[in-house]
């Protein structure tokens, strides 16, 4: 019994070391990959846009769309009451505070070009033109210009007809008697005046009028031959009709102003823009104006900011909003007066932008708008992984 057992149990131990040895010779069986994660929907573009179309009520649409190296262009509606065509690509609008941003891009190129900094001031008026010689305001800087955190109110008493020269020097002779504002840097309130102000400097850093100083560093070099504060007849023609319920807006020479809100342009410039601010190569001016410089958590208030949605930051003239469940980080700007409503929405990480100008002015309209375009935004982006 002891013989057999032993043999019994040196058979069972033989079998034992063998399956262990089959085991390690056979490859365990992999476990299944996990099934890859559904392929977000595509976005019909077209829908998209004509839905966006029918929410605004205007009479005629012009919207950009840039995804990554490709630009769509579409028109809606039509030109004027008495023109059935629509408007597209090559169709005038009046940019309104967007043109902020191109402002914003020629303080960004001069920065890079050693001709300013952000940090500069603005020279102090002679002390003979104060009121309080001895208690001179703080100064404000180049920076505190772009982000609306200058302290000074939104407009200042310049004629819009007037041309660049006197406009500037009446804004001069103006922020030297205005002692009455609130110290720079402390809050932000919404400012075309600190804008203009910002153009006047500009002007004086590059040497040449703000309009050519403009088109020889941001749009010459990107052809765009019909932004501008001063068109033509010929593209006057071309203009998308203003709100009809407002006083008529003619097509005039805005040259006064053309640092805050006095810039034409049209869908196909504003595409080529966009494509340029979404481009995949590094730029140290795209750098420097599409940082942000102001959280609004570091501010005392923040006024005038919030049009587009919540601003969690602000830039050289671009705000800055957080990720939301419909769309990630994103720089916007809006416009809007003289008969036309604009607005500009950017995603840099995933190179979408999306511009539109209405010929309708009204309460209710912007925001509803700019809501559902930074929603496409979003779709667009998921859309291209």
């Amino acid at each position: 019994m002891g013989e057999v057992g032993t043999r019994a149990t040196g058979a069972a131990k033989g079998a034992g070391i063998a399956g262990l040895l089959l085991a390690i010779a056979l490859p365990a069986c992999a476990p299944k990959p996990p099934p890859p994660p559904p392929k977000p929907p595509s976005v019909d573009l077209d829908a998209a846009l004509a839905a966006l179309y029918g929410q605004s009520g205007a009479q005629g649409m012009v919207v950009t769309v840039v995804q990554g190296d490709q630009v769509t262009v579409r028109g809606f509606g039509r030109v004027s009451a008495a023109s059935p065509a629509p408007p597209d690509g090559a169709t005038l609008v009046r940019l309104e505070s967007i043109s902020k941003l191109f402002a914003s891009d020629l303080l960004a190129h001069l920065v890079v070009a050693g001709r300013a900094k952000l940090s500069d001031a603005l020279p102090q008026a002679p002390a003979p033109m104060r009121r309080k010689p001895k208690d001179p305001p703080a100064p404000i800087t180049l920076v505190e210009l772009a982000t609306h955190t200058s302290g000074l109110p939104r407009t200042a008493p310049i004629d819009p007809t007037w041309d660049a020269a006197k406009s500037a020097a009446a804004r001069a002779a103006w922020l030297a008697r205005t002692s009455q504002r609130d110290p720079p840097g402390v809050g932000a309130l919404y400012s075309n005046v600190g804008f203009d102000l910002l153009g006047d400097r500009l002007t004086a850093l590059d040497g040449r009028p703000y309009a050519e100083a403009l088109r020889a560093r941001v749009t010459g070099p990107l052809a765009m031959a019909d932004t501008t504060p001063s068109p033509s007849g010929a593209q006057c023609a071309r203009l998308l009709e203003p709100d009809s319920s407002r006083p008529p807006k003619p097509c005039i020479d805005q040259t006064g102003f053309a640092a805050s809100g006095g810039l034409y342009s049209t869908g196909n410039d504003v595409g080529r823009w966009l494509k340029d601010q979404l481009a995949a190569r590094p730029d140290p001016a795209r750098q420097v104006s599409q940082a942000t410089y102001v959280q609004r958590g570091a501010l005392k208030a923040a006024i005038g900011l919030d049009h587009a949605g919540p601003a969690q930051a602000i830039g050289l003239a671009w705000i800055e909003e957080a990720p939301t469940a419909t769309h990630p980080r994103i720089l916007e700007k809006t416009g809007g007066g003289d008969g036309f409503l604009t607005y500009v929405v950017i995603d840099p990480a995933r190179r979408v932008g999306v511009f539109f100008a209405i010929d309708k002015v009204g309460r209710g309209v912007l925001t509803p708008l700019t809501q559902a375009t930074n929603d496409l935004v979003g779709a667009l982006g998921r859309a291209a992984g």
